[in-house]
């Protein structure tokens, strides 16, 4: 079993896979060619993913508080919870902390590439309007 199913956050292991095999599909498209979105389709939807990105922030500051859990006890018993809370929040692995970041820059690799989608449809409707300028 990996530090992230320990920590219980295999699923959402998962779903940042899922994110940014996204992302790289739309990268290869771009660069390959494929994928020219309507610039004005691609900020829309770059902008709605940094939206979530941003989202994210109240989330990760939850996480956060819970490396800080107080109240537990002095007693063995209560120490351990607490140290699970806070192992649960920052663990550099797996941690909640971290993959919240992680899913962070990805979203943003995301928008990035949604607006180079974008360039590439202006740059190709730049060189359509040259060559008819030119008569080709």
């Amino acid at each position: 079993m990996t530090s992230a199913e320990a920590g219980g956050f295999a699923a959402a292991k998962e779903g940042l896979k899922a994110i940014g095999a996204q992302t790289q599909s739309i990268n290869q498209q771009v660069s390959a060619g494929k994928l020219a979105l309507d610039p004005q389709v691609a900020e829309d939807a770059a902008k709605r993913v940094e939206e979530e990105r941003d989202a994210l922030t109240n989330l990760l500051r939850k996480a956060q508080s819970l490396s800080t859990v107080k109240g537990l006890g002095d007693y063995p018993d209560g120490q351990q919870l607490a140290k699970r809370f806070e192992d649960k929040a920052t663990d550099s692995q797996s941690g909640a902390v971290q993959l919240i970041r992680e899913l962070q820059d990805e979203l943003q690799k995301q928008a990035d590439a949604f607006r180079a989608a974008a360039r590439d449809y202006r740059a190709t409707d730049e060189r359509n309007a040259d060559d008819l300028r030119r008569g080709m």
